[in-house]
């Protein structure tokens, strides 16, 4: 089995072979999917009611209206449409952490697990590897087959260097054109608020925008004893520090940093969904699908 394949098992296309994903958003498509567009049309949603005037088609006239009101209305609906996704992977040095089961391959595997639901319904994904040393990306198509060449990419990646989620982040911007989705997966071991800003900039845009935060358990609960060498995975720096002593600044120092990055996102119109690493991949691919069709801007792990 190729690495690309281990990220997204039979398991987990079983689990997500029956969700939908329609975030809240008028998309602007070019093929037939299954999302409200922005253009009006003849789908079965509902979208109003307007007055008939010559030339408008007969068979729209809602009768049960005109028997209350005795005028006639049209009734209009919303056409149903794809939309494009943009993923993003951070592939720096810190999403390397911890051995095996890094940081970087869950982030991969919910990532992985999203795609997969969006192609089944018809949308289109591109997916971009945020790596300083090799970046990969992949345009954005809708072909079911395309699931291969974003499981491809993420297998191969390697997580190493400095983080350049920043820059990555632009390039999408200048590529999203179209209202739809945008996901980045990271740890977000660097500085947070240009990060929050371009999300914000495409959240304004009308995209759905999902920042899916990834913490190792030993990153969240610290459960270090003694003396213990402490190594920068993107910098090499090091330090020996009394895990002990050191433990309740830490946890006071997470806690904080997290709502900060909670409270930026619920600004911006950014969707913060933690990501704790102990269910599996797909079981979080899930609930950041149904958070975000909820409309819930907030969740708590």
């Amino acid at each position: 089995m190729s690495d690309g394949s281990r990220l997204l098992s039979d398991e987990a296309r079983t689990a997500l072979g029956g969700l939908r994903f329609r975030p809240r958003i008028a998309a602007e498509g070019r093929v037939s999917g299954v999302h409200a567009s922005s253009h009006l049309g003849q789908s079965l949603e509902f979208s109003d009611l307007k007055g008939y005037a010559f030339g408008d088609d007969p068979r729209g006239i809602d009768w049960k209206v005109y028997a209350r009101s005795d005028k006639l209305y049209v009734r209009r609906y919303l056409d149903e449409t794809n939309l494009t996704a943009h993923i993003v992977v951070d592939a720096s040095g810190s999403m390397a952490a911890p051995i095996p089961d890094s940081k970087f391959r869950h982030a991969a595997s919910v990532a992985a697990g999203m795609a997969y639901v969006l192609l089944r319904q018809g949308d289109e994904v591109g997916l971009a590897v945020a790596s300083e040393r090799r970046p990969a990306t992949c345009a954005a198509r809708s072909v079911p087959s395309h699931l291969n060449e974003i499981l491809g990419l993420l297998g191969r990646a390697r997580p190493a260097g400095a983080t350049v989620l920043e820059r990555t982040l632009r390039e999408v911007l200048s590529r999203a054109r179209r209202k739809g989705v945008v996901v980045l997966a990271s740890d977000l071991l660097a500085p947070v608020a240009p990060l929050v800003d371009v999300l914000g900039i495409l959240a304004a845009r009308g995209h759905a925008v999902m920042l899916l935060h990834v913490l190792s358990q030993e990153e969240r609960t610290f459960p270090f004893q003694g003396t213990v060498v402490f190594r920068s995975e993107e910098s090499g720096e090091s330090a020996l520090l009394d895990a002990r002593a050191l433990r309740r600044r830490y946890l006071q120092a997470v806690e904080g940093f997290v709502g900060q990055v909670r409270s930026a996102c619920h600004d911006a119109r950014v969707f913060y969904c933690p990501v704790p690493m102990q269910r599996p991949p797909h079981v979080e691919a899930a609930e950041v699908i149904r958070s975000v069709e909820a409309g819930r801007h907030r969740r708590t792990v």
